[in-house]
């Protein structure tokens, strides 16, 4: 009776440990699904610098393209039904990004992730490459690989936020004409406290099941 107690509370400190790992994500419309898109030819639709039509993304540098998948381009969105190109379809530089305003927490650690899309057998390159800024922090993710179809790579950058509110900016760095961009996500990073709870959840449920076999072998007839 003791031993199913125990278990029973170790399996509930556990799930309490895994619901602290679940973050959702702080940014709006993160894979660019929402807003008043209007194609302005094969279901495209692009912005000069300061356009807020995709819900929560401000515009910003020089085109970005808004991209619907019955595009003729032969590209596909990482996640959903739209997706970003960060030269507008204009070759070379400068390139276009996106920037939004989230609610953060001073001194808290956040993860930054998305996902860097490229073509370069029909589109160009590489390099193609995304510079990503947030709260002072700023990193370049490139692909070098040659790709023959439509390409993500999920790219990560942690940072501590500074103040209550940060800005999150996502700009083109290198490229020709295709710098894809989609599934933005922003999520806090648990402390290691929620890491620990799990780590313990696991080696003492470990303990329990391996304690409860050794007991059946002690009694089990000879």
């Amino acid at each position: 009776m003791k031993s199913s107690t125990a278990l029973r509370a170790l399996v509930l400190t556990f799930s309490l440990g895994l619901s602290g790992l679940a973050q959702a994500n702080l940014l709006t419309s993160g894979s660019f699904e929402l807003g008043n898109f209007t194609s302005q030819g094969f279901d495209t639709q692009t912005f000069t610098a300061g356009a807020t039509t995709m819900t929560g993304w401000t515009t910003i540098g020089n085109f970005v393209s808004w991209i619907g998948k019955t595009n003729p381009y032969q590209l596909s969105a990482q996640d959903g039904d739209f997706f970003l190109d960060l030269t507008g379809f204009h070759t070379g530089s400068p390139f276009g990004g996106v920037s939004q305003t989230v609610t953060t927490t001073p001194g808290q650690q956040y993860d930054l992730s998305f996902y860097l899309g490229s073509y370069t057998a029909r589109w160009g390159g590489p390099p193609v490459s995304i510079m990503a800024s947030a709260a002072g922090t700023s990193q370049t993710f490139t692909d070098n690989t040659h790709s023959s179809q439509s390409t993500w790579t999920l790219e990560h950058m942690l940072f501590k936020a500074t103040g209550s509110t940060t800005v999150i900016t996502l700009t083109g760095t290198a490229g020709v004409e295709y710098i894809g961009l989609d599934n933005v996500s922003l999520t806090a990073v648990p402390e290691p406290s929620v890491w620990e709870l799990v780590l313990i959840g696991f080696a003492s449920l470990g303990l329990i099941a391996h304690a409860r076999t050794k007991k059946g072998t002690t009694l089990s007839p000879g």
